[in-house]
């Protein structure tokens, strides 16, 4: 029987402790590895990730972490939302993803 998707909002990169990592691009790939935490769960993968929000205080936070989730996507083309979102519930908090995935 075929799954239906896979729908998870909130995925942050906070450390296990959850703290604020010190660097941008070590909370990018500790969000994007509970994503594929989350995928592997499902049974799924990353190019089964056909929708990817992706919520930032700023747009200059977008370019550090995009060649990060660039590599985790691999060939895969989602459709993605980058979306404004000037406050998160843990202060310093730089970013968080929403994703739907279809096997």
């Amino acid at each position: 029987m075929l799954q239906d998707s896979v729908t998870v909002y909130g995925v942050t990169g906070l450390d296990a402790d959850g703290q604020v990592p010190e660097s941008l691009i070590d909370e990018c790939q500790n969000a994007l590895a509970r994503i594929r935490e989350i995928l592997a769960t499902n049974g799924l993968v990353p190019e089964d990730i056909t929708h990817l929000a992706y919520m930032i205080p700023d747009s200059s936070i977008f370019v550090p972490c995009q060649r990060i989730i660039a590599e985790v996507l691999g060939p895969a083309c989602p459709a993605m939302t980058l979306r404004v979102k000037p406050h998160f519930d843990v202060p310093g908090q730089r970013l968080e993803f929403n994703f739907i995935a279809i096997p």
